[in-house]
Parts: C-alpha cells; structure tokens; sequence
C-alpha cells in the first residue's frame, strides 16, 4: 500500500476511535466501578471475618448500583456505536496493514464487549455484571493499545523530506501504473512538464529544481518541490486536465485526447488566465506560449489519460466506479497512446514517437 493510501487509512481509523466518545465515557464509568470492586476484593483477602463480611457486602452493593451507569447509554444507541465503529474500522483497514492480528483483536474484543452488555441488559443480575466489567477492562485496555499501534505506523510511515522555503509541495498519486516503462514515463511527462512551465514564467530550474520529497511505486505516488509559481501552475493544469479525460470518456471505451492548439487548452484550461495570474506577460510571448501548449498538453495526456482515480496533495478525482471498470477494461485490451497529428494552427509535427 503506498504511503498516501495507508496514511488516510490510518487518520481515519482514528477519527472513528476518537468518534466513539459515548462507548469510551462509558467504558470509563464501568473502569471506576472495577476498580472499587477490586479495592473490596483486595480487603477480603487481607482483613478479618468481619471485614470480609463488610467487603462483600459492598461488591454486592457495587454491582447493583450497576444500573446507574448503563441507564446513561441505552443499549440501542450504545449498539449502534459499536456497529458504527467496526464498520469504519473494517473499511479504513481492511487491506494493506502488515500486522492485521492487531485489528481482528480489537474487534473481536469490541464484539464480545457487546454481546455482554446485551446479556446484562436484558438480564440485570449480578452473575451478568462480572463479566460485564471484566471485558469492558479488558476492551478500555485494548482500545488504548490499538490506538497507539496506529498512531506509531502513522508517524513511522510519515518521514519525508520537507520543504524548503520559496518551495511548494506537490503530491500525486495515480493508480493506474502498472509496469516500469509506464511508471518511468510518467515520471518523464512530469519533469517535462515542471520545466515547461518554468520555461513560460521565466522560472530558472537550476536555481528551482523539482525536488524529490519521495516516489513509491505499486501505483505511482510522487511527493515533490518546486518553485511556488511553477507547482502551483502545474498543479492548477494537472487537476484541470484530469477533469477534462474524466468529462469525455464514454462508456464505449473512447477516450479524448486534450487538443495541442492553444485556443482549446485556453477554453478547456483556462491556460493563458492562468499563466497571467502566475506573473506570465502574456500579450509579449505569443508565440512561445504556443509551442509550450503543445509541450504541455503531450505531457498532460501521456500522465493522465488512462487514470481513472488521481489523488492531487490530497484531493480525489474519480471518474466514478461504472466507467473506472469500462476505462480499466480498455486498457487492458489494448495499450492506449496518443500520437497527435499534425496541428493545422500550429504547423507542428508529431513528436518522434522511437
């Protein structure tokens, strides 16, 4: 699982934890009465007949008052907490974590937790409160350690480079590589695209380079730094451009190129705006404009077009999971690739494509 997937996962199996407020206060409750027990238990096997005598008859008072605790939660709101949390649970975790046995300890002490407080609500005697509190220990205390075994894979699966001042970050995931001549391709089409648009706003790449915050393959997840203009840019092209696939493929499998002219990338895009509100001067540079959209649009579909889900610094674009399915399937029938024709504005030729 890369890194990205795994750390979203993991921030949300501990939003549903920290979520559970009403099972955890209950939980709470029921550890305070425990520990009373335990005190008057403790007394029986060290004081006189007397005191054990007086002991018992406290655990035997302690476990009545039981009702008071559990009258503050009704059974069916505290049901459905558990089933709310184990379904979150299941469903942040249930792929990808190497050290699975921790999850299916939890919930299954989260499933016996319920089953005795069912047993105790229904019948509210004292042979059912004993078990009661000895598994809602025994859940207080795997809760915590499940916790912290997700808080440590969370600041262990987290270390990468960080940014540099006058940098911007920029992540992305696509899930759609499978093998190295893709995955190394995509990679080129992201450095090209980083250079041209640096190239446009006058950005000098020695003094900007795109750094390397860390690449994992599986899919392709990149985290990277640039210039702050330049990733910004790019970021506002990538997104713009994956929209753009997603809007125009067809559930008979076709799958639209973004045009080289630039008056298309301008409509689509939105590319000279946009290059303005980077600093560009765009009433000076027509011309190189021109040619940069066609660099830049050869870039943008050899990355994008045959990415169903693309995650861009944490945001999601999905083309939905009917035509994902139609899109996956194409690909695996036939290896697509864009190979322009000659642009009749722009008189440019093909790009070699050996």
């Amino acid at each position: 699982m890369i890194q990205p997937t795994l750390t979203r996962r993991i921030e949300d199996a501990l939003q549903a934890l920290n979520a559970a407020s009403p099972l955890v206060e209950m939980l709470a409750a029921l550890e305070v009465m425990h520990q009373h027990i335990d005190t008057h238990l403790n007394g029986m096997t060290e004081g006189s007949t007397q005191d054990i005598s007086g002991n018992a008859h406290s655990v035997h008072a302690k476990l009545a008052s039981l009702p008071t605790i559990t009258k503050t939660l009704s059974a069916r709101k505290l049901f459905r907490e558990v089933e709310v949390l184990e379904g979150r649970l299941s469903k942040a975790l249930k792929d990808g974590l190497d050290e699975t046995k921790y999850v299916v300890e939890f919930l299954g002490i989260l499933d016996e937790f319920a089953e005795a407080y069912n047993a105790y609500v229904v019948h509210q005697t004292g042979k059912n409160a004993l078990p009661l509190l000895f598994i809602a220990r025994r859940l207080t205390q795997a809760f915590s350690s499940f916790q912290g075994f997700l808080e440590y894979i969370l600041a262990n699966s987290s270390y990468i480079l960080s940014r540099r001042e006058n940098e911007a970050e920029f992540s992305l995931v696509l899930t759609n590589v499978t093998d190295i001549q893709a995955f190394s391709e995509k990679l080129a089409a992201l450095n090209a695209l980083y250079l041209e648009i640096c190239y446009l706003l006058g950005v000098s790449v020695p003094s900007h380079p795109l750094r390397i915050g860390k690449i994992e393959s599986g899919s392709l997840w990149t985290k990277l730094f640039g210039d702050t203009r330049a990733v910004g840019l790019m970021i506002s092209l990538i997104e713009g451009g994956i929209h753009f696939f997603h809007r125009n493929y067809t559930k008979e499998g076709k799958i639209a190129a973004i045009p080289k002219k630039l008056e298309s990338l301008n409509e689509m895009l939105d590319f000279s705006n946009r290059l303005k509100e980077s600093g560009c001067d765009v009433t000076e540079i027509q011309e190189k404009i021109a040619k940069g959209a066609a660099i830049i649009t050869d870039n943008l579909n050899t990355l994008l077009s045959d990415q169903p889900v693309v995650e861009v610094n944490g945001k999601i674009l999905s083309i939905g999971q009917e035509l994902q399915k139609a899109l996956l399937e194409q690909i695996a029938i036939q290896k697509i690739g864009y190979v322009p024709s000659p642009d009749p504005v722009l008189g440019l030729k093909p790009p070699d494509q050996t």
